[in-house]
């Protein structure tokens, strides 16, 4: 079996990103009872396409009880906004988050973002080649003593589970929680880790990979008192340490990876499962179009014109092809898994494979991928 899967590529122009990061530290004034403020953080340049962008909570100062509400909002080339909503009187005092912009299909960010009935959740994804993912924290609201942690449970070509841990006497408690996904192909993450700890953390000297972003999150807490704990990333080597510069240490949960934001794996447009070349007698060919194209799952046929633009995402698809002028029938099933136009030139194909493969009945992916890879350049 083969994955091959549209890309979106950005070819590096100059004045045109592919990739940001930075740090955000413009909450710091006491958020409570009701405040909202939104933030518009640019970009140290102009993307092509809109990125997806990613936020991790880093740094956090707020009393038990509060409920601080994150999201991004208003993508763009060259900025997105920052919202932040504090709905009960519990002080949030101060929040840092870091961010990372990134305009590449290989991987997808799935925003969950305040989510109030806190539960075990299911989401669709549109990456069939993502078999790797992350969990970003970045808020949450809390009536009494939590304990919890983010998981994700599994991932399918189609969907991505998440679940949380439920302490009794205590989930009840964690009214609302916000996080991101992060998904991706096995290059996009590097020695991923979970680490627990109750007490000050340092992870000593860390090899810079190249290419990749040293990406920190939450993703579990053991909260019983007010929240005063944040990453600190050394500036003299790639070093952090995860500390508290007065009262509890909060016991965590903490995740660390290395994400790529360059890549040199390239997954092409379709998965083709089989396509079947064959001849056939037609006593009413003289009724029918020179082409005939049908396909059943979306219910639509094409005449005369070979030119076929697939317009939006669908998991399988059954094309027959009829063609009057060498009396041929070819049936082929292949996968379209990006939600971006693909064209294919159906007489071009089969003529091409025809030519090429004359001595085959059935032609198995490498011959079909070999000649659309040349015909189309995926």
């Amino acid at each position: 079996m083969i994955y091959l899967i549209s890309l979106c590529l950005l070819n590096s122009v100059l004045g045109q990103l592919t990739y940001d990061s930075g740090l955000f530290t413009g909450f710091s004034i006491s958020c409570n009872s009701g405040h909202t403020e939104t933030q518009t953080i640019p970009f140290n340049g102009i993307f092509a396409n809109t990125p997806q962008v990613i936020v991790s909570l880093e740094y956090l100062d707020m009393n038990i009880g509060a409920d601080f509400r994150i999201s991004t909002q208003n993508i763009k080339l060259n900025s997105f906004d920052l919202h932040i909503e504090c709905l009960t009187s519990a002080n949030v005092y101060r929040i840092y988050h870091q961010w990372y912009a990134i305009d590449d299909s290989r991987i997808q960010v799935i925003n969950n973002f305040n989510m109030v009935n806190v539960d075990d959740k299911i989401f669709d994804h549109q990456n069939p080649n993502a078999n790797y993912g992350i969990i970003s924290f970045i808020s949450m609201g809390m009536t009494g003593n939590i304990d919890f942690q983010l998981s994700i449970s599994s991932i399918t070509t189609t969907q991505v589970s998440v679940g949380i841990t439920k302490v009794a006497g205590k989930f009840a408690n964690l009214n609302q929680i916000g996080y991101q996904i992060i998904l991706g192909i096995q290059e996009a993450f590097y020695d991923t880790k979970i680490i627990y700890r109750s007490s000050n953390y340092n992870s000593g000297t860390l090899t810079q990979q190249p290419d990749r972003w040293l990406f920190l999150t939450y993703n579990g807490l053991q909260q019983s008192t007010y929240f005063r704990q944040k990453f600190v990333r050394t500036a003299v080597s790639q070093s952090y340490t995860v500390n508290t510069w007065q009262g509890t240490f909060i016991v965590n949960y903490h995740q660390r990876s290395w994400i790529a934001y360059k890549y040199t794996t390239e997954f092409k447009a379709f998965l083709c499962f089989t396509l079947r070349i064959s001849q056939s007698l037609d006593r009413e060919v003289s009724q029918k179009p020179q082409i005939f194209v049908d396909i059943s799952e979306l219910n639509q046929s094409f005449q005369q014109s070979g030119y076929l633009l697939l317009e939006k995402t669908v998991s399988l698809l059954s094309f027959k092809i009829y063609m009057k002028c060498i009396k041929t029938k070819t049936k082929f099933k292949l996968a379209h898994f990006k939600d971006k136009n693909v064209s294919i030139n159906l007489v071009q194909l089969i003529h091409k494979l025809k030519q090429e493969h004359h001595n085959k009945t059935n032609l198995n992916y490498r011959d079909v991928s070999k000649t659309m890879n040349e015909m189309f350049k995926f």
